[in-house]
């Protein structure tokens, strides 16, 4: 019986599936400020990047030396400088006093800026410095995942942030169920706890690509659950061949059985998305206000 998942944690995981699904839904605002000279390959990634596959994804472009740029509030803010430091530093100066995380761009270490003697406490900008287009989409995908609780809402709406977010949402429940391997103070009472985190981590992961808790989510749950007792099941026959290292057992299990079924509801959702109409994949992205200089 103690093998059995409890109604309660039916509870919990449709509950997740719900919340999740609704933060999926927030506006994800972004601001692009673009200096004089700004490098035109990271200018044209950002702008492919940012197109949003839902209607929450909000993008403003404006120039760096736009005081008015901050006239509406943003979740993020992204700054590609040029030839422009002190129009660099106003906006940095503008964005902490407004507690909006921003990322400054910049091709190598030697155009990275010191702003060390300042005093942004948790408003730093963070500096990416990268040549290469791909490269500063993956660094600026992670920034954002640990730089906002919208993450998920980015997720959903900005298809580059992805694999950053489901990594980290994977990662999360890996340990979790690691740690609940190992301390098993109830005998059979981990694999309810560990099917249950497994089941939000998939309604987590749906909810990443813009799908909400419906119908449709019930293979992937009912995948997860038959990959739970799978687990359980070889985990148990080998406790018969290894005695006295059941903790271990049980904690390597739930760590790689999650990352193993966390990377297959991926897997499934990358399948998704390919197969659809390249004219579904991504909406025209709804901007603030675009302008050049």
């Amino acid at each position: 019986m103690a093998s059995k998942i409890p109604y309660s944690k039916v509870f919990d995981v449709f509950k997740a599936g719900r919340d999740a699904g609704r933060s999926a839904e927030e506006t994800a605002s972004v601001l692009i400020l673009l200096g004089d000279g700004a490098p035109c390959g990271h200018a044209m990634a950002l702008r492919n990047a940012f197109l949003a596959e839902k209607t929450g994804g909000l993008v403003s472009v404006r120039p760096l030396s736009d005081p008015a740029a901050l006239d509406a509030p943003y979740d993020i803010a992204v700054l590609v400088p040029g030839d422009d430091a002190g129009d660099l530093g106003r906006a940095v100066d503008q964005l902490a006093g407004r507690a909006i995380p921003c990322a400054i761009i910049v091709q190598s270490a030697v155009d990275v800026h010191d702003f060390s003697h300042l005093d942004y406490q948790d408003y730093e900008p963070e500096i990416i410095a990268v040549s290469d287009g791909d490269d500063m989409l993956e660094a600026l995908a992670r920034w954002i995942v640990g730089a906002t609780d919208k993450h998920r809402a980015f997720a959903a709406n900005f298809s580059f942030i992805r694999p950053a977010e489901v990594s980290s949402l994977i990662t999360a429940c890996a340990v979790q169920n690691a740690a609940v391997g190992a301390i098993n103070l109830i005998p059979g009472s981990d694999l309810p706890i560990m099917t249950a985190n497994q089941a939000k981590l998939a309604l987590d992961i749906a909810a990443a690509y813009g799908r909400g808790l419906t119908s449709a989510r019930l293979p992937e749950l009912a995948g997860v659950v038959g990959a739970g007792f799978a687990y359980r099941a070889l985990a148990r026959t080998l406790l018969g061949f290894i005695p006295g290292v059941g903790w271990a057992l049980r904690a390597g299990f739930g760590y790689a059985g999650t990352l193993a079924t966390g990377n297959a509801v991926k897997a499934r959702f990358e399948a998704a998305d390919k197969a659809k109409p390249s004219s579904d994949t991504a909406l025209a992205p709804r901007y603030i206000s675009i302008e050049k200089r």
